[in-house]
């Protein structure tokens, strides 16, 4: 005889086939109603989240705050390094840190020397052959007049007594002895003008190898260059990269090397400039220094420079120099001149609708995705607003949880086509 099962026990495996039926009914209306999307173009799920736009940047660290030190500008000349304490060198106070070779000085000093006195015998040489010249037109000078005087005082004039030849020779004569002290004068009148200008000339060349003589002295005074208080030494670079070096010749005022205030560092990067675009200063960057991986430094972009630069004068590329403030300085491995890799975050924003820039198309002079519903993909217009390198960020058109295509499916559809006909397929693309 067979015992009878309890009620309850009855009701509940009644209540858990029910459940079981209408998940599957569920399950199966919802594969009705939301066809699968197809397996030939790629697509994607489209959801919200936070939309960044960052470029990176190389530079090298530098001192906010630094002593520079330069070549003389009292030396008034080029001089040529000697002697050059090397990059990275410990200083202290009183330190050598540039000599100047003092040859070129020497060598301009005894030149000058040299001009100075063939100056000054010059114009002992013009003085002399002045006075003799003026000497010399004097004593010509008075026989003219002296024989004018005779000319004058025996002037044949007595038609009576005298022939009219005698009396026209007498008039000669004196017209000529006038005309001879008037020419002497005005010899011994230009002579001393151009004794004047000779001994002038020779002042000039003077007052020029007197100053010959005081650059190369000033020169010579400032051959050595010492180190103003304690620090670290790091030389300039050019554009090419380049220190100066023993045997470069610099000119006065060139920079030549700092002794930083290592406490307080800044790093100068420099962004490309087709990246650039928004860059501007208070922007937040992330700074790490080569050789340490793993370390991170926060900073903010101080400075951004107005126009684009070339790095380096056989390219054509430009970049835009942008200075970064950091928020902490470690002086026990951060130094001036190491290089740095920085991301500068351009945009930011939340919440928003952000798609790969491939899954937007142009059709019709508009900007549309392929969405999928209904069992096909359907033209979609959007708007635009953000974008970067890889996302661009839809204002309109599109909601969370939108599944759209990666590539034209049109394209897709006729590539299968002419691949294998109506039942052809198209290659999967990522």
């Amino acid at each position: 005889m067979t015992a009878r099962r309890p009620a309850w026990l009855t009701r509940r495996r009644l209540a858990a086939a029910a459940a079981v039926l209408v998940a599957a009914l569920l399950a199966l209306g919802a594969r009705i109603v939301r066809p699968p999307a197809p397996v030939d173009v790629a697509t994607i799920e489209v959801e919200r989240g936070d939309f960044l736009r960052e470029v990176a940047a190389t530079g090298t660290l530098r001192a906010v705050r630094a002593t520079p030190i330069v070549a003389p500008p009292q030396s008034g000349r080029q001089q040529k390094i000697a002697v050059f304490a090397r990059d990275g060198t410990i200083l202290h106070e009183g330190d050598l840190v540039v000599e100047f070779d003092p040859y070129d000085a020497q060598r301009e000093a005894a030149d000058g020397q040299a001009d100075l006195a063939a100056a000054a015998a010059k114009i002992e040489k013009s003085k002399a052959e002045a006075g003799k010249t003026a000497q010399s037109l004097s004593l010509d000078r008075d026989v003219a007049k002296d024989n004018l005087g005779r000319a004058e005082e025996f002037e044949l004039k007595d038609a009576d007594l005298y022939s009219r030849n005698q009396i026209i020779e007498s008039r000669l004569d004196k017209s000529l002895f006038s005309k001879k002290a008037d020419v002497v004068g005005r010899k011994l009148t230009t002579s001393g003008q151009l004794s004047a200008a000779d001994r002038q000339l020779g002042e000039i060349e003077a007052g020029k190898a007197r100053f010959k003589v005081g650059t190369a002295e000033k020169s010579l005074a400032a051959l050595r260059i010492l180190a103003p208080h304690d620090g670290l030494l790091i030389l300039e670079r050019n554009w090419r990269g380049e220190t100066p070096f023993v045997g470069d010749s610099v000119w006065p005022g060139q920079k030549l090397a700092e002794i930083p205030d290592l406490s307080k560092l800044e790093a100068r990067v420099f962004v490309l400039e087709t990246d650039a675009s928004g860059l501007k200063a208070g922007l937040p960057v992330r700074l790490a220094i080569e050789g340490r991986p793993g370390t991170e430094f926060a900073g903010r972009v101080s400075r951004v420079d107005a126009l684009a630069k070339p790095r380096d004068q056989q390219s054509p590329v430009k970049y835009f120099e942008t200075t970064v403030e950091l928020e902490k300085t470690e002086p026990s491995f951060m130094k001036p001149g190491q290089r740095v890799r920085a991301i500068v975050r351009l945009e930011e924003a939340k919440g928003v609708i952000a798609v790969p820039r491939g899954a937007l198309f142009d059709k019709d002079g508009r900007r549309v995705v392929y969405r999928w519903e209904g069992g096909g993909f359907t033209p979609v217009e959007v708007a635009v607003s953000r974008n970067s390198i890889s996302r661009v960020v839809v204002e309109k058109g599109l909601a969370a949880g939108d599944r759209i295509a990666l590539r034209d499916p049109t394209a897709a559809s006729n590539t299968a086509a002419s691949a294998g006909g109506p039942g052809g397929r198209a290659e999967r693309r990522p």
